[in-house]
């Protein structure tokens, strides 16, 4: 399947693809245009100004050769991703999250319908994974701007500071986080008009939290619908009770379980995972951003002497996760498999984090 489905063909049909959404909106911003006025197209450019100047770097190809050029650099910064969250692991343990990531990227249903689509999620989460590896290196300047990064091609990476920041308790983070995304959105000022933030910002925007995504796979869609007008006040409530929970889990009166690298990388695959429930237009292909998280903290798990039951939940979650169970290339789904696995393992990390000796066997408790 993953050979069968090439990142240079698409089932729909070439100008169907978001990509050609967004090399012609880099072309409208290379025209003096408005690129959220894009006519003749199935769905709009929705993404932050930030990022016209860099998808203008494709408008001087033909559709065919920019396609190679973009699956060429999205790959390219998702394998650096992959290869530098490598380094930060010690021990044999590097080696299995390297097999599992690998092992995940070849079985991914999600990364086939990106590649088919040509989105820029895989981009987004390479640079997420980059910002992490910059965390874990203590080059934190670094990890917020390339959080910042993430951010600007694509908002809904701005829940990632939960882990960064609160989890983490890091202000100064924030502030790097602030003062980076700061200095990007100034020095694009100088080829970006300051009327497409303000058209962004007060029309674009608003038509995100009431719009249907129809191969929807987040939890907050499926408990919304018909309530749609209530998007924004439940997901800002969800991210806020997130929040806490996850200032709660980095806090000491959890020390049985905060000793142990699971928790650390349970809490960032959890604040992914968060990020995809509440979010009303998560569609397939949005879970790439899941591959190298979970490969991460199912690495740590395989480490630990983790209780059979619960390597099977977390395995059927990913199997979930990972994959469709009825795969229909000639038309958009409507099976909630993803999102049904990711509340699994959401609530699996959860009990990790609340009952850690029904997770890990022999648990040494103080």
């Amino acid at each position: 399947m993953f050979l069968w489905s090439t990142p240079f063909t698409s089932l729909y049909g070439g100008p169907s693809l978001d990509f050609y959404t967004f090399q012609q909106a880099g072309r409208a911003w290379l025209t003096h245009g408005n690129p959220y006025n894009l006519t003749g197209q199935a769905a709009g450019f929705i993404y932050p100004p930030t990022s016209l100047p860099f998808y203008g770097m494709f408008a001087s190809f033909d559709f065919q050769q920019a396609s190679i050029l973009w699956f060429i650099v999205y790959f390219s910064v998702f394998l650096v991703a992959l290869l530098s969250l490598a380094l930060t692991i010690e021990g044999e343990r590097r080696y299995v999250y390297v097999s599992l990531a690998v092992l995940l990227v070849l079985t991914s249903y999600p990364l086939l319908f990106l590649m088919q689509w040509g989105q820029s999620d895989l981009l987004v989460a390479g640079f997420a994974i980059l910002g992490l590896v910059g965390e874990r290196l203590n080059h934190r300047f670094t990890s917020a701007a390339l959080l910042s990064i993430a951010t600007l091609l694509k908002g809904p990476a701005v829940v990632l500071l939960i882990y960064f920041v609160i989890f983490r308790r890091d202000l100064r983070y924030l502030g790097y986080f602030l003062i980076s995304t700061c200095l990007i959105v100034g020095v694009s000022l100088l080829v970006v008009p300051v009327g497409l933030y303000w058209y962004y910002l007060t029309t674009v925007i608003p038509t995100l939290s009431v719009t249907l995504n129809p191969g929807g796979q987040s939890f907050a869609r499926y408990l919304l619908l018909g309530l749609i007008k209530l998007t924004p006040v439940v997901s800002l409530a969800g991210v806020c009770l997130f929040g806490y929970f996850a200032f709660w889990v980095g806090s000491k009166n959890l020390p049985a379980i905060n000793e142990r690298t699971l928790s650390v990388d349970g809490m960032f695959l959890m604040n992914v995972l968060i990020m995809l429930q509440l979010n009303l237009r998560s569609d397939y292909y949005q879970y790439v951003a899941v591959i190298l998280p979970l490969a991460l903290f199912l690495s740590a798990l395989l480490m630990e002497n983790v209780k059979i039951e619960y390597l099977a939940l977390v395995g059927f979650s990913t199997f979930l996760l990972n994959s469709v169970v009825a795969p229909d290339f000639l038309g958009f789904h409507t099976y909630p498999f993803e999102m049904v696995g990711n509340v699994m393992l959401t609530l699996g990390i959860i009990l990790m984090y609340l009952r850690p000796a029904t997770v890990i066997r022999h648990l040494k408790t103080r």
